[in-house]
């Protein structure tokens, strides 16, 4: 017997986002989400985004910027509202050609079914030596 178990809505959100479902990763963001990449706002990919449109802004950066070559979530855990997810990126800096690898954290914050806060932690320093 096999058994299903209803995704939360930050696993809906990378599932999504992995099958350039845009529209379906949407749909766990409203008016009020807010993500914040921690990193230095001199890079495109960090910064502050509200919303719907300012997370479909960060979305198309990211694959104007990128070329991703791995991606995967490693762990999950959930608390009381919150979802966190660990794992490993390594994308390719379209600009430069160089890598950028990193293990990196995301702390979500979920109200009802929608994302309502979203931080990722990640190697910052890599990042920049990347997009150099």
């Amino acid at each position: 017997m096999e058994v299903c178990m209803a995704l939360n809505p930050l696993q809906q959100f990378f599932s999504k986002v992995g099958a350039g479902d845009v529209p379906g990763a949407l749909a766990v963001i409203d008016d009020a989400t807010v993500f914040e990449p921690q990193g230095p706002e001199s890079l495109p990919i960090y910064g502050r985004f509200v919303g719907k449109a300012g997370v479909e802004r960060l979305l198309g950066t990211l694959v104007e910027q990128f070329e991703t070559e791995q991606f995967e979530i490693r762990k999950w855990a959930e608390a009381d509202d919150y979802v966190f997810a660990y794992g490993y990126m390594q994308h390719r800096v379209r600009k430069t050609g160089r890598t950028f690898k990193s293990e990196f954290a995301v702390v979500a914050r979920i109200e009802g079914d929608v994302i309502r806060h979203y931080r990722i932690f990640e190697d910052t320093a890599a990042a920049v030596e990347a997009f150099a």
